[in-house]
């Protein structure tokens, strides 16, 4: 952890006043919105890491850290998959094309990403074609709920640390934002 030492000359009270204004400038007051939008960039781009990493993890069979993992596919899936592979070639779940990752993927933007900074907040996800059918599973049962990311109340701690951690750091990028602004 990067130790962050800032040197003022202020009073106690205007330090106090400035630190209280960390919360308002995190939405994008005080002349922050770049700092602000920076923060959710930070906590978005981590999410979207880890939400990668699961996904990859279930499409090769395994369970992801929240403790999900997908139904395999079909025999006749791997087998129309296999076609013109290797036999013994490895069949992941939901990695035909590699498109549906890609769209999840921090670093990568294409149409499909969802990535959208808020005042106070970050939205992340997919509107890649199906990606709700296999996220939902089908209503006619043919295609079963294969869950791309888990329910933000579901994630496991380590993935809220890493936000958290993205969120210190941002925050101190707007405390030193207002003190070097002068916004007492």
């Amino acid at each position: 952890m990067a130790e962050h030492v800032i040197y003022i000359r202020a009073t106690r009270s205007e330090v106090r006043r400035a630190i209280a204004k960390i919360p308002q400038a995190a939405m994008g007051a005080y002349g922050a919105k770049a700092a602000a939008d920076a923060l959710m960039t930070r906590c978005g781009l981590v999410a979207l890491g880890r939400i990668k990493r699961a996904f990859i993890t279930k499409s090769r069979g395994g369970t992801d850290e929240a403790g999900e993992r997908w139904e395999p596919l079909a025999p006749l899936t791997i087998a129309k998959r296999r076609h013109g592979k290797r036999k013994s070639a490895n069949v992941e779940i939901l990695r035909d094309t590699g498109l549906l990752l890609n769209s999840m993927s921090p670093g990568i933007t294409i149409a499909e990403q969802v990535f959208r900074i808020g005042r106070g907040e970050v939205i992340v996800g997919t509107n890649r074609k199906w990606a709700g059918v296999h996220h939902n599973g089908s209503r006619d049962g043919r295609i079963p709920q294969r869950r791309l990311w888990p329910e933000p109340r579901n994630w496991p701690e380590s993935w809220w640390a890493d936000v958290a951690e993205q969120a210190r750091a941002g925050l101190i990028d707007i405390a030193e934002f207002l003190i070097k602004r002068g916004t007492w």
